[in-house]
């Protein structure tokens, strides 16, 4: 398995556990509201710029 496929397929795990981590959190609480919360935009932010900065030097 070359460097880029083990990033992307890492990359794919983390999303899918934060899927599931998301779908753990109570509905009644608006979770943005809180700092976990922001970390967690953060992250999405960033995993979202270093993907497209990958598929950029793919193509």
């Amino acid at each position: 398995m070359n460097a880029r496929t083990g990033f992307m397929a890492g990359i794919g795990a983390g999303l899918m556990a934060g899927a599931f981590a998301g779908a753990m959190l109570p509905a009644g609480r608006d979770p943005m509201k809180t700092q976990v919360g922001k970390s967690i935009r953060k992250l999405g932010r960033a995993v979202d710029r270093a993907v497209d900065n990958v598929i950029s030097e793919i193509k």
